[in-house]
């Protein structure tokens, strides 16, 4: 082969690369579930029943918790606001923020509603009947128990840390604790999948 027909070669190889490398998409920095989950919830808001469905023209991030919570809950809803605050306003309109309370004796949904308007006024939190936070939680494969039990109002709860990312009302990705302080790469996540 003469020279020409190598370089041409070469070229065509690399260009070959490079389009399979754009088709490929964004690389997630959070767990990206290869098969999206199909998941659903039917709560209580502030003003009454909310189901996760009336989302599905948002992404969703959900995060379980609870308001007595002394350090995972604030700080991890902390580093979901500043993701939030790092969107574009229009890309903001297109995400909702959702608390789930795994507390429920304590935690009314005004009051877990309340709690996550501390974070950003947009944010919703929810509660419901024990068995409804139990349905919800499993959907998700959330983990959640009392420990430290002093009395009926002064526990502690110990629970899953991940946030969920619904989209289309299918869980898409998740954070864990540790993933959800990377603001810049989450945000680059919930820009790919808007």
């Amino acid at each position: 082969m003469n020279r020409l027909a190598l370089f041409l070669l070469g070229v065509m190889a690399l260009g070959g690369v490079l389009y399979l490398n754009s088709r490929k998409g964004h690389d997630f920095y959070g767990t990206r579930l290869a098969t999206p989950k199909p998941v659903g919830f039917a709560l209580e808001g502030p003003g009454g029943p909310v189901r996760l469905e009336d989302f599905k023209d948002r992404l969703v991030l959900i995060f379980f918790g609870y308001t007595h919570c002394p350090d995972v809950c604030p700080t991890t809803l902390l580093k979901i606001r500043k993701v939030f605050l790092a969107l574009s306003e229009g890309e903001r309109s297109r995400v909702q923020v959702i608390f789930v309370s795994v507390d429920p004796e304590r935690d009314t949904p005004e009051l877990a509603d309340r709690y996550a308007k501390q974070f950003h006024p947009s944010f919703l939190g929810l509660s419901g009947s024990p068995e409804a936070i139990r349905q919800a939680g499993q959907a998700f494969g959330v983990y959640y128990q009392k420990s430290q039990v002093v009395s009926p109002t002064e526990h502690l709860v110990d629970h899953t840390a991940t946030t969920f990312v619904v989209k289309e009302g299918k869980l898409a990705l998740l954070f864990s604790p540790d993933k959800i302080e990377e603001t810049e790469r989450v945000v680059a996540d919930l820009r790919a999948l808007l």
